[in-house]
């Protein structure tokens, strides 16, 4: 039972790691300007702000619905194999944002408190608005993850090869 709990939330963390890279390679950054010491995102607008935070959910969703269903697979030990797989699931999460965050542009705001005005700078990989004072692991884009992951898991246990079929009594 060990050996499970260890392997799915191994399994989760290191697909995080590798969702992370993933995502950074995949968003383009938007480009912004130094402006008294601060950074403007250029042109402004929400759509290019939050494509780095959709392709976040994209993502995640899918990577939590995968790994869920190849944990439930494994027969057996169904409520361990739920707790390890909401716990690996926020790990994962938290992993993947850690890894894309790390390997994107740095954060704009502090580069800009010493460019000179109208210095082209790109934006940092985060999950909120890149607005000035926001905190990056205040979102509900880390949801997604988890979320994915017990749909896949609950589809499993209902829809699976061994959802519907009627076992023999005797």
């Amino acid at each position: 039972m060990l050996t499970r709990v260890g392997a799915i939330v191994v399994g989760f963390v290191v697909a995080g790691a590798a969702a992370g890279a993933l995502w950074e390679q995949l968003w383009t950054p938007p480009m912004g300007l130094a402006y008294e010491d601060q950074w403007f995102l250029e042109p402004a607008g929400p759509d290019l702000s939050f494509e780095g935070i959709a392709l976040f959910v994209l993502i995640a969703f899918a990577l939590g619905l995968v790994l869920a269903v190849v944990s439930g697979l494994w027969g057996g030990h169904e409520l361990v194999t739920v707790a390890a797989v909401v716990v690996a699931s926020v790990l994962a999460g938290a992993a993947m944002y850690a890894v894309g965050n790390a390997l994107g542009p740095a954060d704009p705001q502090l580069l800009a408190a010493g460019s000179p005005d109208f210095t082209p700078l790109p934006s940092d990989l985060g999950l909120t608005a890149p607005d000035r004072g926001r905190t990056q692991w205040h979102s509900t884009a880390f949801v997604a993850l988890p979320a994915g992951a017990m749909t896949g898991l609950v589809g499993m246990y209902l829809f699976g090869s061994r959802g519907f079929v009627r076992r023999p009594r005797g």
